[in-house]
């Protein structure tokens, strides 16, 4: 086994154990102290600070793989906001959960029925897929989020690309939007998918590419509101594509 491979084994050990284990060993006392004083706030900010210490120990192992956030400032101060981004590793949601405050978004039904973890997503606001069979409940869940200063993170692809590619968008984060008439925030995260590739459960610890969340635009209420949802779609589409 060559040395860089070894290393990457290691690393993914200990952030699995981190993952997994930091919550039993007795991270579970933050979550439920924050939760008991704060409710759903607490719950957001104890799974954003977990998500931060996770990324706090990968600079740590794998230090060549550098994150980079121009605009962090300015993500910390964000409230209120649709957030959308592209998707390319399962580390996109964790990242930008460090990275941006009370952020919701919608999860796989699977993450609800781990035990404990779906409780907090849930308790924290999370969404399921089966959202639409709520009818227009949901909706006014998220308008009231939002109205309360916590933001909403949506995938507009719907799932993890495979290639790094921009996949077609679906509409639901833009009506929302225009709906909601909140501002929209459109970040481009790139890298992960070479440290923690799709179809894989380990860490490429050898990686010197660094992973980066750029800020590409913010659209404000009043003009998302000027286009429909698709106009508004084709529009950050652009943004990528000029990236």
């Amino acid at each position: 086994m060559s040395l860089a491979r070894a290393h990457s084994l290691v690393t993914t050990a200990i952030l699995w154990t981190y993952f997994i284990g930091a919550f039993v060993a007795g991270y579970w006392l933050v979550f439920l102290v924050a939760g008991l004083v704060l409710a759903r706030r607490g719950l957001a900010w104890s799974l954003g600070s977990y998500s931060r210490g996770f990324f706090a120990l990968l600079g740590l192992l794998v230090p060549r793989s550098r994150l980079q956030v121009p605009h962090r400032s300015a993500l910390r101060r964000t409230r209120g906001s649709v957030v959308v981004c592209n998707h390319i590793s399962f580390l996109d949601p964790l990242l930008l959960l460090s990275l941006l405050p009370r952020v919701i978004t919608i999860v796989r039904p699977d993450f609800f029925a781990v035990p404990i973890f779906g409780w907090l997503l849930r308790g924290a606001g999370f969404l399921g897929p089966d959202l639409y069979d709520e009818g227009q409940a949901w909706v006014e869940r998220v308008a009231r989020h939002l109205r309360e200063g916590g933001n909403l993170l949506i995938f507009p692809e719907g799932t993890r690309s495979r290639d790094g590619s921009l996949a077609p968008f679906k509409k639901g984060a833009f009506y929302l939007a225009r709906t909601l008439q909140a501002p929209l925030l459109v970040l481009r995260v790139a890298g992960t998918n070479h440290l923690f590739a799709p179809g894989r459960l380990s860490f490429d610890a050898a990686l010197a590419e660094p992973v980066e969340v750029r800020l590409l635009s913010t659209i404000a209420a009043a003009e998302a509101n000027t286009e429909t949802s698709q106009e508004l779609a084709q529009q950050v589409r652009r943004l990528y594509e000029a990236g």
